[in-house]
């Protein structure tokens, strides 16, 4: 389990004894850890030898080496243990960011924060561990209504967006991304509007934004 709040991952462990008191159907083993670095850590020390079965994971973890986000992790923990059942448990519900978790980490459930309690949770570990997808109600709605969403970014604007994010000035791109000053000026211009930000907005804001959408 993996979330930067400790109570969090609590309320996700008791949700879990309490299924194993409803039933002698499951006993579950966990880890708990609250950051990208200690995920690495557990996964390459401890599951190793041992068994991995199912990822809880929040996505909006603080950056960590090559790791931008808990997106990254995840794409990663899909990389080495395929068969794994991924749970992401997030408080983003933006259709960018859902689009974003869907396409990289390859989930069987995406679960929103907001719509989630401790009956629901349940049912949603149950259903994966039947092998039933389970995913909440707005990401249900972005499966329904994919066709309608914007199209991703390209991949001068997520590198812009990373290389901004990294400390990098706009006037240090040109040499990193080998495109025009103006041009980069014509794309932070084009994102800001894409994020509904004021065309006046800030690098910071435009970050702030980006990350909210699960861009970053």
């Amino acid at each position: 389990m993996i979330d930067d709040h400790p109570m969090i991952l609590k309320s996700y462990v008791d949700v879990l004894k309490s299924m194993e008191r409803e039933t002698e159907k499951y006993r579950f083993s966990t880890e708990r850890v609250h950051s990208i670095a200690e995920a690495v850590a557990c996964l390459d020390d401890i599951f190793g030898n041992r068994s991995l079965d199912m990822v809880f994971l929040d996505i909006g973890l603080p950056k960590d080496n090559k790791y931008i986000s808990g997106l990254d992790l995840g794409s990663d923990i899909r990389r080495k243990f395929p068969e794994v059942k991924i749970i992401i448990i997030t408080s983003y519900d933006s259709f960018p960011l859902i689009q974003k978790a869907l396409n990289t980490v390859k989930p069987e459930g995406l679960l929103i924060k907001g719509e989630l309690n401790p009956d629901s949770l349940a049912i949603a570990v149950n259903d994966l561990l039947q092998g039933i997808p389970h995913y909440t109600k707005t990401v249900r709605k972005y499966l329904t209504q994919k066709e309608t969403t914007p199209p991703l970014l390209d991949h001068y604007d997520l590198l812009l967006l990373y290389h901004l994010s990294e400390g990098k000035q706009t006037k240090e791109l040109p040499a990193i991304l080998h495109i025009s000053l103006a041009s980069i000026e014509r794309r932070k211009s084009r994102l800001k509007e894409i994020l509904k930000l004021e065309a006046g907005g800030t690098d910071v804001q435009l970050l702030n934004r980006a990350k909210e959408e699960g861009l970053l």
